[in-house]
């Protein structure tokens, strides 16, 4: 770009014919998912036909989280970060310029910028604002320091969490004025937990029904017997896999290859809870996914036996392990002001003899979690980080919605 001491006839020039100028964000992803290890870059380009002067030229990256309840007259929007880098003049080099008097000539001028986006989010660091955008001088909001949330929601939903650039050109000389221009990044979080993790473990302890030659006297002591489900990677799912799911039954007596106990049915769903506070209220939305479900399978249990040599049925997971969580979920996440959680569900419909089916279900709180971006395969995983992030919720004035 070129840029020269502005003439009093281009002063004038402009004076009696106003400019156009046209500003706008490239980048260099521009149809892109961007994640914690990204960096974002691009390009802020102005276009003007006629001289103009410039006083400076900045961009803003942003992230923020609003929630609304009671048709949005309960509002809050949380800033979780902010930082700006000023592209012209650069201020190495301010210095040596007065603003009030550098003139842009005629043409398309490129300012390149990037940015990485912070670890955690800073919201601590700045107050909450109200619904008209206009800070809050509540002294009683609960900050919390977590990983930067996924973009999730819009301006119609009760919550909505987006990150923002936006490009600022003010305009000096003789004609004064800002001219703006923004565009909405889409950020995807991605975990660096390293899996399998140890399991988590849910027992059901039933009386058991082996095939026996006569009935079970109402007086004798019926056998009993565990139904397990365990999530072999403790309370993590990942987005794009199966749901690492083993069953077995245990202390089944009289156990033999030739046993007649088998998977009738099976259905595994998550249930998706979305907290959103706002002036002190909380309102809770669920909403439910079923992942697989499969009826009439008579699917045979296998036995095999464990490290002390006693008898086990166990469930194929080959079952279930080509269906995989959802990738359009966002993972687990929490903000001051929006979190959302979730449940898996385990129902087994599991068939002992001819005719007598007992039907079992298993809820897991589970962390929804992203190794990849969605739709690509995963990445190498990295080694696990040294701290865990507990769920907290705020207390506020419950209300339940489906």
């Amino acid at each position: 770009m070129s840029f020269c001491m502005p003439s009093m006839f281009s002063q004038v020039e402009r004076f009696l014919g106003p400019s156009r100028m046209d500003l706008r964000i490239s980048l260099d992803r521009p149809h892109g998912v961007y994640t914690n290890k990204d960096e974002i870059s691009g390009h802020v380009i102005l276009r003007n036909e006629t001289q103009v002067d410039i006083a400076t030229i900045t961009i803003r990256f942003s992230g923020s989280a609003a929630s609304r309840l009671d048709a949005g007259r309960l509002a809050e929007t949380h800033q979780l970060f902010k930082t700006s880098e000023q592209l012209f003049p650069p201020r190495e080099f301010a210095s040596s310029f007065n603003p009030r008097a550098v003139t842009v000539s005629p043409g398309q001028h490129t300012f390149p910028f990037s940015f990485r986006f912070p670890h955690a989010s800073e919201c601590y660091k700045a107050g909450l604002t109200n619904g008209n955008g206009r800070q809050s001088g509540s002294r009683r909001a609960h900050h919390l320091l977590r990983r930067l949330p996924p973009s999730t929601g819009d301006s119609t939903t009760a919550e909505e969490i987006k990150y923002l650039l936006e490009a600022t050109v003010h305009q000096d000389g003789l004609i004064r004025g800002t001219h703006k221009a923004n565009r909405e990044v889409y950020f995807h979080c991605i975990s660096t937990m390293h899996l399998p993790l140890r399991g988590i473990t849910d027992k059901r302890s039933i009386i058991c029904l082996p095939d026996l030659p006569e009935p079970i006297s109402p007086r004798s002591q019926a056998p009993i017997c565990e139904i397990e489900a365990t999530l072999l990677n403790g309370p993590f799912l990942v987005l794009g896999q199966p749901v690492p799911l083993g069953v077995e039954i245990t202390n089944f007596p009289g156990v033999s290859a030739d046993h007649n106990v088998s998977l009738d049915d099976f259905q595994s769903m998550l249930i998706e809870t979305t907290q959103v506070r706002a002036k002190g209220s909380t309102e809770s939305i669920t909403r439910s996914w079923i992942i697989q479900t499969m009826a009439n399978l008579r699917q045979p249990l296998t036995l095999y036996y464990d490290d002390i040599a006693e008898p086990v049925l166990g469930v194929n997971e080959s079952l279930w392990s080509q269906h995989v969580v959802p990738i359009f979920l966002t993972p687990t996440f929490e903000t001051c002001n929006v979190s959302r959680s979730f449940k898996l569900e385990v129902r087994l419909g599991i068939r002992f003899g001819q005719d007598h089916i007992k039907i079992f279900e298993f809820q897991f709180p589970v962390y929804i979690v992203s190794l990849s971006i969605p739709g690509l395969e995963v990445e190498k995983q990295e080694p696990a980080p040294d701290y865990f992030e507990s769920m907290a919720y705020e207390k506020g004035l419950m209300k339940e919605t489906m």
